[in-house]
Protein backbone atom coordinates (compact mmCIF):
# COMPACT_ATOMS: atom_id res chain seq x y z
CA UNK A 1 0.00 0.00 0.00
CA UNK A 2 1.46 3.82 -0.69
CA UNK A 3 -0.25 6.85 0.59
CA UNK A 4 0.75 10.19 0.07
CA UNK A 5 2.83 11.02 3.12
CA UNK A 6 1.03 13.72 6.09
CA UNK A 7 4.02 16.47 6.02
CA UNK A 8 4.47 15.98 1.63
CA UNK A 9 2.08 19.05 -0.29
CA UNK A 10 1.03 19.64 -3.49
CA UNK A 11 1.65 22.05 -5.53
CA UNK A 12 -0.73 23.90 -7.65
CA UNK A 13 0.38 22.10 -10.81
CA UNK A 14 -1.93 20.32 -12.84
CA UNK A 15 -1.62 16.55 -12.01
CA UNK A 16 -1.86 14.09 -15.00
CA UNK A 17 -4.43 11.00 -14.01
CA UNK A 18 -3.08 7.67 -15.71
CA UNK A 19 -5.01 4.39 -15.75
CA UNK A 20 -2.83 1.52 -14.39
CA UNK A 21 -3.35 -1.80 -15.70
CA UNK A 22 -5.56 -4.36 -14.37
CA UNK A 23 -4.02 -7.96 -14.36
CA UNK A 24 -6.87 -10.69 -14.34
CA UNK A 25 -5.16 -13.29 -11.76
CA UNK A 26 -7.50 -16.31 -13.23
CA UNK A 27 -5.71 -15.66 -16.67
CA UNK A 28 -3.48 -18.28 -17.87
CA UNK A 29 0.02 -18.44 -15.73
CA UNK A 30 2.81 -17.29 -18.17
CA UNK A 31 0.46 -14.52 -19.92
CA UNK A 32 0.05 -13.22 -16.55
CA UNK A 33 2.96 -13.70 -15.86
CA UNK A 34 4.49 -11.51 -19.03
CA UNK A 35 1.61 -8.84 -18.51
CA UNK A 36 3.37 -8.53 -14.62
CA UNK A 37 6.49 -7.69 -15.97
CA UNK A 38 5.02 -5.19 -18.98
CA UNK A 39 3.03 -3.51 -15.79
CA UNK A 40 6.05 -2.98 -14.06
CA UNK A 41 8.59 -2.14 -16.60
CA UNK A 42 6.12 0.85 -18.18
CA UNK A 43 4.43 2.10 -14.83
CA UNK A 44 5.76 0.27 -11.94
CA UNK A 45 2.23 -0.33 -9.93
CA UNK A 46 -0.56 -2.32 -11.54
CA UNK A 47 -3.97 -3.48 -9.96
CA UNK A 48 -5.28 -7.28 -10.09
CA UNK A 49 -8.73 -8.33 -10.13
CA UNK A 50 -9.95 -12.02 -9.39
CA UNK A 51 -7.16 -12.53 -6.72
CA UNK A 52 -9.33 -14.11 -4.47
CA UNK A 53 -9.08 -12.26 -1.34
CA UNK A 54 -12.17 -10.96 0.31
CA UNK A 55 -13.53 -7.39 0.66
CA UNK A 56 -13.58 -7.62 4.29
CA UNK A 57 -9.94 -8.24 4.08
CA UNK A 58 -8.78 -5.80 1.92
CA UNK A 59 -10.48 -3.44 3.69
CA UNK A 60 -9.45 -4.08 7.36
CA UNK A 61 -5.61 -4.38 5.94
CA UNK A 62 -6.76 -0.62 3.85
CA UNK A 63 -7.26 0.79 7.48
CA UNK A 64 -4.38 -0.72 9.43
CA UNK A 65 -2.05 1.05 6.66
CA UNK A 66 -4.14 4.23 6.70
CA UNK A 67 -3.61 4.45 11.18
CA UNK A 68 0.08 3.01 10.49
CA UNK A 69 0.72 6.05 7.38
CA UNK A 70 -1.31 8.17 9.98
CA UNK A 71 1.32 7.88 12.59
CA UNK A 72 4.28 10.30 13.58
CA UNK A 73 7.79 9.83 11.67
CA UNK A 74 9.21 8.62 14.71
CA UNK A 75 6.61 6.13 15.85
CA UNK A 76 6.68 4.53 12.16
CA UNK A 77 10.54 3.91 12.49
CA UNK A 78 10.12 1.65 15.51
CA UNK A 79 8.42 -1.12 12.66
CA UNK A 80 12.18 -1.39 12.09
CA UNK A 81 13.88 0.10 8.65
CA UNK A 82 13.18 -2.08 5.46
CA UNK A 83 16.44 -4.15 5.30
CA UNK A 84 14.71 -5.59 2.92
CA UNK A 85 11.25 -5.84 5.51
CA UNK A 86 9.73 -3.32 7.41
CA UNK A 87 9.35 0.51 7.41
CA UNK A 88 10.88 2.48 4.71
CA UNK A 89 10.43 6.39 3.30
CA UNK A 90 12.19 7.30 -0.26
CA UNK A 91 12.57 10.10 -2.06
CA UNK A 92 11.35 9.50 -5.74
CA UNK A 93 11.55 11.50 -8.98
CA UNK A 94 11.06 10.75 -12.69
CA UNK A 95 11.37 12.91 -15.92
CA UNK A 96 11.45 15.72 -12.89
CA UNK A 97 9.03 14.90 -11.44
CA UNK A 98 9.51 14.57 -7.73
CA UNK A 99 7.81 13.62 -4.50
CA UNK A 100 7.94 10.91 -1.35
CA UNK A 101 7.13 7.39 -0.89
CA UNK A 102 6.60 5.96 2.30
CA UNK A 103 6.15 1.70 2.19
CA UNK A 104 6.13 -0.66 4.35
CA UNK A 105 7.16 -3.89 3.25
CA UNK A 106 5.80 -7.34 5.32
CA UNK A 107 7.93 -10.97 5.63
CA UNK A 108 5.13 -13.75 5.40
CA UNK A 109 6.57 -15.17 8.24
CA UNK A 110 4.21 -15.86 11.19
CA UNK A 111 6.91 -14.94 13.91
CA UNK A 112 7.97 -11.81 12.21
CA UNK A 113 4.40 -10.48 11.83
CA UNK A 114 3.84 -11.12 15.33
CA UNK A 115 7.16 -9.14 16.31
CA UNK A 116 6.22 -6.20 14.27
CA UNK A 117 2.55 -6.10 14.79
CA UNK A 118 3.13 -3.97 17.64
CA UNK A 119 4.69 -1.54 16.37
CA UNK A 120 2.84 -1.57 13.49
CA UNK A 121 -1.11 -1.48 14.85
CA UNK A 122 -2.63 0.08 17.31
CA UNK A 123 -4.45 -3.32 17.54
CA UNK A 124 -1.96 -6.02 17.21
CA UNK A 125 -3.93 -8.78 17.64
CA UNK A 126 -6.25 -7.72 14.66
CA UNK A 127 -3.57 -6.63 12.13
CA UNK A 128 -2.48 -10.89 12.55
CA UNK A 129 -5.72 -11.91 12.37
CA UNK A 130 -5.95 -9.93 9.06
CA UNK A 131 -2.43 -10.98 7.79
CA UNK A 132 -2.95 -14.85 8.51
CA UNK A 133 -4.67 -15.74 5.50
CA UNK A 134 -2.30 -14.35 3.35
CA UNK A 135 0.39 -16.20 5.03
CA UNK A 136 -1.17 -19.63 5.24
CA UNK A 137 -1.40 -19.26 1.07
Amino acid sequence: MVVASPTHQIHSEKLLAIELPTIDLSGERSAVSSLIVKACDEYGFFKVKNHGVPHDIIAKMEKEGFNFFAKPFEEKQKAELAKPFGYGCKNIGFKGDTGEVEYLLLNTNTLSVAERSKTISNDPANFRQVLTPFILL
